[in-house]
């Protein structure tokens, strides 16, 4: 049985009563100066999920305290993981990270990074990046929040007054849109969803204008009632890093796990790797020796030995491993 997680979930109804209103907005506004002027919050993923994270923080330290943990934050923004807890009576390490992404659609989220596979992931002994080397930590958790984003949640309900039902591609085209606002980026959007709609573009176009958040706004305490929050309807998850892991890296060119998309995986913890009997050790090797097209080049490869789990089962199979 699995303590850990199981006790730290008994708080997420702390977490909700901080960050929720009853009808799913998030609690915060936006943020107000000595003048009790309040200004609306960017939508920029960094800054929701930093703002949350300090929000759900003292629900965290409570955990630790009631649960008997040390709890051991990060030193640098950069180093892994962002929370350690050592059982007082066991010394046992636990790394956690705090991990939030939007909603797509109802059923998958933008994704998440699951922290690096190189550097302190494959030389565990190390103590570069990390707050104890990757080696003395028994187990690594993820803590997800997932949100929705209000201006598109707002669009899309609006559209449906329409009767305009949309699929994940134009929902991407809305998105698109709705950062942007540009006409060009509209017209794609509209030819998305098909002609019959065109004859109806300005109703359209000015339907979902009515949804945008103006984040040059600046409000006052009397407005803080009719302010809209920039996300809503959040959910929480808990789960080890390898069960909700996939086998592609998770941004660009940067060296991250990538996490599955599929919200129904990482609140069940039924990613990728948990299709093996011993998965854990499966995600370990295939991560310790996934190799970049530039790390190939590096060493002298062509290619990478591997590029996702397919290839890597082929690979271990013609070496006999």
């Amino acid at each position: 049985m699995d303590n850990f997680k199981i006790n730290i979930e008994k708080y997420f109804n702390d977490f909700f009563t901080l960050v929720s209103t009853d009808k799913g907005d998030w609690t915060v506004k936006g943020f107000i100066d000595v003048y009790k002027n309040i200004y609306t919050i960017s939508v920029d993923t960094k800054v929701v999920s930093k703002i949350i994270e300090l929000m759900i923080f003292p629900v965290i330290l409570r955990f630790a305290n009631e649960n008997n943990y040390e709890m051991v934050l990060s030193s640098h923004q950069n180093h892994y993981p962002d929370i350690t807890f050592i059982d007082k009576k066991t010394k046992e390490k636990i790394a956690l990270d705090l991990k939030s992404s939007y909603r797509v659609n109802k059923d998958t989220i933008n994704g998440m990074t699951l922290g690096a596979f190189t550097g302190y992931f494959r030389n565990r002994t190390s103590s570069k990046n990390v707050t104890y080397p990757y080696s003395e930590y028994s187990r690594h958790f993820v803590l997800g929040i997932i949100y929705s984003k209000t201006d598109i949640y707002n669009a899309e309900l609006k559209l449906n007054g329409l009767g305009i039902v949309l699929t994940n591609t134009q929902r991407k085209k809305l998105s698109s849109y709705i950062a942007t606002s540009t006409d060009e980026v509209f017209t794609e959007f509209l030819i998305s969803i098909s002609g019959e709609f065109k004859d109806k573009e300005t109703e359209i176009r000015e339907l979902i204008d009515t949804c945008l958040i103006d984040e040059k706004v600046k409000y006052t305490m009397d407005n803080l009632t009719t302010i809209s929050s920039v996300v809503r309807d959040f959910d929480f998850f808990i789960q080890e890093k390898w069960k909700i892991a996939i086998d592609r890296p998770g941004s660009g060119n940067t060296k991250n796990i990538g996490s599955t998309t599929s919200i129904n995986e990482l609140k069940n913890g039924s990613g990728l790797f948990t299709k093996f009997t011993n998965g854990n050790e499966v995600f370990d090797d295939f991560w310790s020796f996934y190799l970049t097209k530039d790390m190939s080049n590096k060493v002298d490869l062509d290619n990478p030995p591997y590029s996702n789990l397919k290839t890597y089962l082929e690979y271990k199979t013609i070496k006999g491993i």
